[in-house]
């Protein structure tokens, strides 16, 4: 879409500025250059107001504390929250010494803005706020236990054995809740009008964050060896695969106690210590090539590496109570290859579409129906469908990988693509034809209705079979309870099944998207903003420190996007790394500043 070319456009923009900023663009940068703290409590106060988090924080502390006895804190798990999210926005490491000095820096109505009743004249003030963060974590803490000093083996299995397995769920989903309540208090600051652009499209993907420890520390579910990292409960993570992994020494204490398949180790050069991120990202609405509203971050989670079953189910779940708009959930092969009442199953019925990819071997035929049909590479066909048809998914791949690792890219490697390229498309024109039409959603029962290609060269020959399916619609029904299907990976084509014909230009403009959810994990790593990657920019142990961490940074980085796409409408020039934050090339309207318009929402 190019830059607003009237002045309508240019005032319909800065007032979404103003309404998710509270100032015009030329105000703001100027504001940001000679009074950032300022700029930066404002934008604090903001998100955390329309996330409504003080009033969860508060309640979760009544659950907790049995009694009401005692001296309130000088710095309450409301100001901790506070803190470390104006550090993060002002582009500072979250150290208790850095923290504190940004502290000592705020004046008294700052402070009040905070929810900081500590005037940070005490001496004290850094021992304040470490307990202020210490008492944040404890409230979304799943992972309980001292993390002072490293433990040896019996004081880990102790600290293990002391934790409350239901009390750790609890505050699991907390943690959950915290997160994503920040992440919709973003949303909230954006107009109504931009909100309501949004089809509800989705890209979900995982990301690595590392934790300090990778000295051959034993995996947090390994009970056997001393510790040698103080957080000891994070996972030893692999790019390849599942991203979980184990070490040798693992594996032999896995296959020592275990009875069953044996372990195979990896050597620790090759894995990294951590924790994951899962990630779900706003997409642009599906071939529109206006560029409607930012790309922000909706839902995330956090886990172990490895163990991300159902996180991608929990963030869909998360966006549908929250009244988001369903449309198409993008992701990568680590979703979709899970078990179908994990992850295709509820995706569907909370109303979404699927979009993913097939490892190679799940490429061509998947399922048969007795009906007349075959599942090939997700979509389902007349079962006339001819076998070169039924494979051209595995064909194509073979010639892609053929030129991908042709020692010399020849005119000869070159024209053996092409011809293989232009053969694939004409037979998915083919085969498009063949292919039964979704109706409706799936229903709770786990029933599927299509559309039979009645127009389909095949329909006749087809129809003459004596199993056919009578009709104009056939129904897809989950396997029942003993049927011999029912144990299968693809019963009923559940697993494979997805929106758009494999392969075709519609599948691959959809999938494509996922490319917004891998650039918003480059950017929370990158160091010139967040760097969460960096273990020694958390100074604070454990798993849900950096949890906290990385939500936040979520928010800052969900601001910037903010920022970026209200740049891009008040342009007056092309905005480039080089001039965006000079006021001069945005348009601003003349007079005094325009005060931003209340949102309701904000007020929830």
């Amino acid at each position: 879409m190019s830059r607003p070319a009237d002045e309508t456009n240019f005032a319909q923009a800065e007032g979404w500025m103003a309404s998710t900023f509270g100032l015009r663009m030329v105000d703001y940068l100027r504001a940001r250059k000679t009074t950032p703290l300022s700029v930066a409590v404002v934008e604090v106060d903001r998100v955390l107001k329309a996330a409504g988090v003080e009033r969860l924080l508060r309640g979760w502390r009544e659950e907790d504390v049995k009694s009401a006895a005692g001296r309130p804190s000088h710095i309450s798990a409301m100001g901790a929250l506070s803190l470390m999210l104006l550090q993060l926005r002002l582009g500072g490491p979250t150290l208790i010494t850095e923290i504190a000095e940004t502290f000592l820096d705020l004046s008294p109505r700052q402070r009040a803005v905070l929810r900081l009743t500590h005037d940070g004249e005490d001496e004290r003030a850094y021992d304040r706020i470490g307990a202020a963060i210490q008492r944040l974590i404890a409230l979304v803490d799943e992972f309980p236990g001292a993390r002072r000093r490293v433990l040896s083996e019996e004081a880990f299995v102790a600290m293990l054995e002391a934790r409350d397995e239901e009390g750790c769920r609890a505050r699991r989903e907390r943690m959950f809740t915290l997160t994503n309540a920040l992440l919709e208090g973003t949303r909230k600051l954006l107009p109504a009008e931009l909100i309501d652009r949004m089809d509800g499209n989705v890209a979900i993907d995982a990301t690595f964050a590392a934790m300090s420890g990778k000295l051959g520390n034993p995996a947090s579910w390994n009970r056997t060896g001393d510790r040698r990292t103080v957080n000891p409960d994070a996972g030893w993570y692999r790019r390849s695969g599942d991203h979980g992994a184990m070490t040798s020494s693992d594996a032999a204490s896995h296959n020592k106690s275990a009875s069953g398949e044996k372990k195979k180790g990896t050597a620790k050069s090759k894995l990294s210590w951590g924790i994951e991120i899962e990630i779900a990202r706003a997409t642009a609405n599906y071939l529109e090539q206006a560029e409607l509203f930012p790309l922000i971050t909706v839902a995330m989670s956090f886990h172990i590496p490895g163990a991300l079953v159902g996180e991608g189910t929990r963030m869909v779940r998360s966006l549908k109570e929250r009244d988001h708009k369903m449309s198409f959930v993008i992701v990568d092969r680590a979703y979709s290859n899970g078990k179908y009442p994990e992850y295709a199953v509820p995706i569907r019925l909370l109303g979404a579409k699927h979009v993913f990819d097939y490892k190679d071997d799940q490429l061509g035929v998947q399922a048969f129906d007795p009906r007349g049909f075959v599942q090939v590479s997700g979509s389902w066909f007349l079962d006339t469908l001819p076998d070169v048809l039924r494979n051209a998914d595995k064909k194509i791949l073979a010639a892609r990988n053929a030129h991908r690792k042709a020692p010399e890219k020849t005119k000869a490697v070159e024209l053996a693509l092409s011809q293989a390229e232009s053969l694939y498309t004409q037979q998915l024109d083919r085969r498009a034809r063949s292919r039964l039409l979704y109706k409706g959603h799936m229903t709770d029962d786990l029933t599927r209705r299509y559309l039979i290609p009645i127009d389909s060269p095949d329909y006749a020959r087809w129809k003459a079979q004596p199993n056919a399916a009578q009709g104009l619609t056939v129904m897809m029904k989950a396997p029942k309870d003993g049927d011999k299907d029912a144990d299968k990976p693809n019963a009923s084509g559940l697993k494979h099944e997805q929106y758009f014909h494999y392969g075709t230009p519609e599948w691959k403009a959809a999938y494509g998207m996922r490319n917004g959810v891998e650039s918003v994990n480059a950017n929370l790593k990158r160091p010139q903003y967040e760097d969460i990657g960096d273990p020694e920019k958390r100074a604070v142990r454990g798993n849900t420190f950096t949890y906290i961490v990385v939500a936040l940074a979520a928010i800052v980085e969900n601001l910037r996007q903010m920022l970026s796409f209200y740049k891009r409408k008040l342009g007056i020039k092309k905005v480039t790394a080089k001039n965006k934050k000079r006021p001069t090339i945005f348009w601003q309207s003349k007079g005094p500043a325009i005060p931003a318009p209340p949102d309701p929402r904000a007020a929830a």
